[in-house]
């Protein structure tokens, strides 16, 4: 596949991906503007941003730091796997369907299929972690002041602060390893890309 076919379907995708975020958090939190702060919300609405972004910078022929696409990945990921250990805590019907389970695998799949790490440190992998850390601060902020802790593991109030401690812990560690393996992944997919098109050449 030629480079200038393969930028056309990463442009096309890109602001496909974008529209069907953005839409659907939108669409589905038409009458819960005032919980907008919810991470399945932010969730998709950033990560359609960021897509629109890649799509620009595609257009205009600028490079894009591929650990922003794990990043993304990872984020949406969060609340994929959190809705559906949590399945009974969470609405699961109509746009929520798309926000907790179709955006989530539509960008890892554009991820393992159209990024490329190979090139990227290996060291840079923790920043998956900066904004879901951002946002439990947000949340225990947030929740101090209004006391809406949004999510009831992070009620420490409710639940206790052993339980909101070690379901923290716990998420940070599930980050690392998610973003470690996605990241050991996509490397592999590229190299057994890399070694078929040389065979093929």
């Amino acid at each position: 596949m030629s480079e200038k076919i393969l930028k056309i379907i990463k442009i096309c995708l890109s602001f496909a991906i974008a529209f069907v975020l953005v839409f659907t958090a939108l669409f589905t939190y038409r009458e819960h503007l005032a919980e907008t702060y919810e991470l399945t919300f932010l969730s998709s609405f950033i990560v359609g941003i960021f897509f629109i972004a890649c799509s620009i910078c595609f257009i205009f022929n600028k490079r894009i730091p591929q650990i922003l696409y794990l990043c993304a990945t990872i984020l949406l990921l969060i609340v994929f796997f959190v809705c559906i250990v949590f399945s009974n805590q969470f609405q699961m019907g109509g746009g929520f369907a798309f926000l907790h389970i179709v955006n989530p695998l539509l960008v890892l799949a554009y991820y393992l299929v159209f990024c490329d790490l190979s090139k990227t440190t290996v060291k840079l992998v923790p920043m998956v972690a900066a904004i879901p850390l951002l946002y439990l601060v947000f949340v225990l902020i947030f929740g101090s002041i209004t006391g809406n802790y949004i999510y009831f593991f992070m009620n420490y109030e409710k639940v206790g602060i052993g339980y909101s401690v070690i379901f923290i812990i716990g998420i940070l560690v599930g980050i690392f390893v998610l973003g470690f393996a996605l990241y050991y992944l996509n490397r592999l997919i590229q190299k057994l890309v890399n070694k078929n098109q040389r065979i093929n050449s």
